[in-house]
């Protein structure tokens, strides 16, 4: 009885919608755990007068609205190359930093900040 191989597929066997959208999400994972560690040793060394009227509470703001349009793009190409039939199991970051991202913020400006 023979066995199949096994096929691994090359990385370039993925859409370029899903790629692009993997990408993306990953460089606004990455653009807002930046802003959020420079938040966070700005509030350590100084408290909230620190992070106020300043490029630290300017920084976190660009970055997570900034973050949350980019995450959206991201999301969208994902759900197209979902619909593509697209399997690729990285496809899970586009599709949850959007709805995470925009939880925080809705949660955050409702709950925690004034």
């Amino acid at each position: 009885m023979a066995v199949a191989p096994i096929s691994v597929s090359p990385a370039h066997a993925h859409s370029r919608l899903a790629r692009w959208a993997v990408g993306l999400a990953g460089a606004v994972v990455v653009a807002i755990a930046a802003s959020f560690a420079i938040f966070a040793v700005a509030y350590a060394i100084g408290g909230s007068g620190a992070t106020e009227d300043n490029w630290v509470g300017f920084l976190g703001m660009v970055s997570l609205l900034g973050g949350l349009l980019a995450s959206l793009a991201a999301f969208a190409l994902a759900v197209v190359a979902k619909v593509k039939h697209e399997r690729w199991t990285l496809l899970w970051l586009p599709l949850s930093v959007f709805p995470a991202l925009l939880a925080f913020l809705l949660l955050g400006e409702a709950f925690w900040w004034e």
